[in-house]
């Protein structure tokens, strides 16, 4: 029970004669004048004021929703901007990077020029003709060819030896530590078809193990 004692200023709650004697009220202060409070009737008023008196001022600020503050249209932009680059970043960051099982070509591992250009034959007769380059690697690939297998470069007429047919060019062989040749031109034609690094390597074990 609240009881308005402002008129009543000067006067002890004894002789009020408004007051009520049951209970116990205590004197508070407030914003909207002093109250007596009786804690029998009204205990949640000591929860409502807790010092006796209340700030109305800043109950009514905290009782106000939160409101964001608005982003100046040139901020705004520059922060779209600035969240797009971010965005891009790993993509080219992912461009940028190397496969990780990539494809090599022969010009990648021997050079620009692993085979020979024109490599002929002579018939019995004088005629000459061509052969596949691919099965006359030049002399620089044959030496990379042997250091990758373990091997050494032999130069032998593979193809024609019979018949009166000769080769203008020799055949660069690898022979390897078993006595197995392999043709170096044949070995450098591994990384024509495109096949990745983990496939070339698996060639190139089987041509070492003659399977």
């Amino acid at each position: 029970m609240i009881e308005n004692v402002s008129r009543n200023a000067g006067v002890s709650p004894a002789t009020d004669p408004t007051q009520k004697t049951a209970g116990t009220k205590t004197l508070c202060h407030t914003p909207f004048g002093d109250v007596m409070v009786d804690e029998l009737s009204s205990p949640s008023l000591a929860g409502i004021f807790p010092a006796g008196r209340l700030d109305a001022k800043s109950a009514s600020a905290a009782s106000q929703p939160a409101v964001a503050t608005p982003m100046e249209p040139a901020a705004a932009a520059a922060a779209m901007a600035q969240a797009a680059a971010a965005a891009t970043v790993p993509a080219a960051a992912a461009a940028d990077a190397p496969a990780q099982d990539s494809a090599p070509t022969a010009e990648s591992v021997f050079g620009p020029n692993p085979w020979i250009t024109n490599p002929t034959g002579m018939g019995p007769d004088g005629t000459l003709y061509s052969y596949n380059p691919l099965y006359f690697a030049t002399a620089a690939p044959a030496a990379q060819v042997a250091q990758m297998v373990g091997g050494k470069v032999v130069a032998s007429d593979q193809i024609a030896s019979l018949g009166g047919f000769a080769q203008q060019e020799p055949n660069q062989m690898v022979q390897l530590a078993n006595g197995t040749l392999i043709n170096a031109g044949l070995f450098a034609a591994i990384y024509t078809h495109g096949y990745p690094q983990s496939y070339v390597d698996m060639l190139v074990q089987n041509e070492i193990q003659g399977t």
